[in-house]
C-alpha cells in the first residue's frame, strides 16, 4: 500500500517540507504491522531506524539483568521513536514493543541522513525533536528521584487521559503497566491507587481507574 503522504506531514521532521519532498521520503519509507507484544526494537541492536507510529500504541523500555522492567515512554500515534541510533549510528538504546496492534513506518538510517544533509528544515526538526525527547527524560528522572509513588502513579493518569483525549483513542494501562512506568512494584501501585480514590480523585471500576477530580488529582501529583 502506498505511503500517505498527508500522514507523512504530520511527523515532526517532514512537517516543513514541500510536497515532492514528500513524495521522496514516501519512497524511503516502510510500513510494518505488530500484534500486541511484538518486539519492534531491540535493546543493542545496531542498524537503528526512525520509527514512527502511525496507529496503535508502543512502549519503549530497559530491562535489567534480572529482568525486572523499566518503562520510559509510551509512544501514541502520530509521534517518532528511536531516532537516537537513527541519527548517530550507535546501538538501539532501548526496547521497543506494541502495547497493541500497531502500524509502523519505518525509514532508514541513511535515508534519513541523506534528507538532514540536503533539506535545512529536517535539520532544524530534528534539533527540535532531540531536545524534547531531553526534556522527557530530565522529567522522568525528576519523577523517579523526587516524587513519592503515589505522585508518579497520579502523574501517569493524568497523562494516560491527556493522551486519550488527544489522540480519540483509549487505552487503559494495568496495574502491572503502570509500575514498570513509575518504576516501582505492582503491589505498591494498588496500594496508591487505593490512596487516590480514597482521596476522591479517581474510582475504581472493574479494575480500572476512572478520574472524577482532575484538579485534585494534579494536586496529589505534585506532592
Amino acid at each position: 500500500m502506498p505511503i500517505d503522504l498527508d500522514v507523512l506531514r504530520h511527523i515532526p521532521l517532514f512537517a516543513q517540507l514541500k510536497q515532492e519532498d514528500l513524495a521522496q521520503v514516501a519512497a524511503m519509507t516502510q510500513e510494518r504491522s505488530y500484534e500486541r507484544g511484538d518486539l519492534i526494537v531491540l535493546e543493542g541492536d545496531m542498524g537503528g531506524a526512525l520509527h514512527y507510529v502511525h496507529s496503535g500504541l508502543v512502549k519503549v523500555f530497559k530491562t535489567s539483568p534480572s529482568g525486572k522492567e523499566q518503562v520510559l515512554r509510551m509512544i501514541s500515534a502520530g509521534h517518532t521513536f528511536n531516532d537516537v541510533p537513527a541519527l548517530d549510528g550507535g546501538p538501539n538504546p532501548a526496547s521497543a514493543a506494541a502495547m497493541e496492534r500497531s502500524n509502523v513506518y519505518v525509514i532508514r538510517r541513511a535515508d534519513l541522513r541523506t534528507l538532514i544533509m540536503t533539506r535545512p528544515e529536517v535539520a532544524e526538526a530534528v534539533v527540535h525533536s532531540l531536545t524534547g525527547a531531553l526534556r522527557h527524560l530530565v522529567t522522568l528522572v525528576e519523577d523517579l528521584s523526587l516524587r513519592h509513588v503515589t505522585a508518579r502513579v497520579a502523574k501517569i493518569l493524568l497523562d494516560q487521559e491527556a493522551a486519550s483525549a488527544q489522540s480519540n483513542h483509549s487505552y487503559h494501562m494495568t496495574q502491572q503497566e503502570m509500575a514498570a512506568l513509575a518504576g516501582t512494584a505492582r503491589e505498591v501501585v494498588g496500594r496508591s491507587l487505593k490512596e487516590l480514590e480514597a482521596a476522591g480523585a479517581i474510582e475504581m471500576r472493574q479494575g480500572r481507574a476512572v478520574v472524577l477530580d482532575r484538579e485534585r488529582l494534579r494536586f496529589l501529583a505534585t506532592e
